[in-house]
C-alpha cells in the first residue's frame, strides 16, 4: 500500500494524469482512515507528531482537497477552520492550509513545514577542529 501512496503521490505531483491541459483532473481515493492518513501526511509533509494529533476519518466522511492559488493542494477552499481543528489539526496546520489557498505562506527556511531541527541531530558548535 506505501508504494502505491508514494506513486499516487508523484503522478498528481508531476501532473502525469493531465491528459489535455483544458479539462480538470479529480481523484476520488476510498480508503481506511490509518491510510488516507498516512497519504495526507506524506503529502503535505506533516511530522509523526502532526500525524498523531490527526482523528481517522468517519464512516463515509470525506476529505476535499482542491489546488490553490499558491500552486499547492489544500483544504482551506472546501473546509473551515473549525472543521480542521475537530479533525485533530493544530493551529500552525490550518494556518499552513489556509495559506496554501491564496499563496500567502511564509515560505522561509525559519518557517519550513519539514521541522529539519526534528530530523536531524544538530551540530555541536563546541566539537573539536581536527
Amino acid at each position: 500500500m506505501l508504494r502505491f501512496l508514494e506513486s499516487l503521490w508523484r503522478d498528481v505531483d508531476m501532473n502525469r494524469h493531465q491528459v489535455d491541459p483544458s479539462s480538470e483532473l479529480n481523484l476520488v481515493i476510498v480508503s481506511h482512515g490509518l491510510t488516507s492518513r498516512v497519504f495526507l501526511m506524506k503529502w503535505f509533509k506533516w511530522t509523526v507528531e502532526e500525524f498523531e494529533r490527526l482523528n481517522n476519518f468517519g464512516n463515509c466522511e470525506f476529505r476535499v482537497m482542491e489546488l490553490g492559488a499558491s500552486g499547492e493542494y489544500t483544504f482551506g477552499i472546501h473546509h473551515s477552520e473549525e472543521e480542521m481543528l475537530a479533525w485533530g489539526m493544530s493551529k500552525n496546520m490550518i494556518d499552513d492550509q489556509m495559506g496554501r489557498v491564496d499563496g500567502s505562506r511564509d515560505t522561509s527556511n525559519d518557517c519550513c513545514p519539514l521541522h529539519l531541527d526534528e530530523y536531524f541531530d544538530l551540530l555541536d558548535e563546541t566539537d573539536d577542529e581536527d
